[in-house]
């Protein structure tokens, strides 16, 4: 028998041969991208200790990627989009459809699973990956301005605290971003933001299992 081999002489071995994208790409749902989400203390992850408060997650299937608290990204297009969540959910992209309409009355209506905003389409060099980032609560869309000023440039994403008389929880918050990133080929990013900006009409898939999706203020 040989000598018995040390951990660290195990790590030292030729690196694998693929990339952290590749991966990405061998686990990825379909043709669904990845999306960003900020995780309260309201998300069902965080009430069982599963995942930091306050953090933001790269949420694919049941999988979630802590990103952290401030995640570096670069905001590359964006597209309106009405979000029903029961069964099924249901997506809209077309905002003068009557299911896109029927969808934002609905959200004025407490629990009823529906929202409506702006998606941006994401690259998080952290993660060599691209990502959506729904802008659907009341809260988002006020900050959404801020994500539509960085367009085509690279901006931090972090979370601040919202108090009224009744009610307080954290929210989105997005900041220019002064840190140099790596970004993939533009030829790349050309075909991310093609399939992006041309989403079906109306798109509609099982209701997630992870817990994840929980209705903001």
């Amino acid at each position: 028998m040989g000598d018995l081999v040390k951990m660290e002489d195990l790590e030292a071995m030729s690196p694998v041969k693929y990339s952290a994208e590749d991966f990405a790409l061998s686990v990825k749902a379909g043709d669904y991208l990845p999306r960003v989400q900020l995780m309260t203390s309201a998300a069902e992850p965080c009430k069982k200790g599963e995942f930091p408060i306050n953090h933001y997650a790269m949420v694919s299937g049941q999988h979630m990627t802590d990103l952290g608290e401030y995640p570096d990204v670069v905001v590359l297009s964006w597209r309106p989009k009405a979000l029903e969540i029961g069964e099924e959910v249901i997506s809209v992209y077309d905002p003068k459809s009557p299911e896109f309409q029927r969808i934002q009355a609905q959200a004025e209506v407490k629990d009823s699973g529906c929202m409506f905003g702006p998606e941006f389409l994401l690259y998080i060099p952290s993660q060599t990956c691209f990502a959506t980032l729904f802008m659907g609560s009341k809260s988002a869309r006020r900050e959404s301005h801020a994500v539509m000023a960085r367009m085509a440039k690279a901006a931090t994403l972090k979370s601040h605290l919202i108090e009224t008389k009744k009610y307080s929880w954290y929210a989105p918050l997005v900041t220019p971003c002064s840190t140099p990133l790596d970004l993939p080929a533009i030829e790349k990013i050309q075909v991310e933001v093609e399939k992006f900006n041309n989403p079906a009409v109306q798109d509609v898939e099982l209701a997630p299992e992870d817990g994840a999706s929980v209705r903001e203020r």
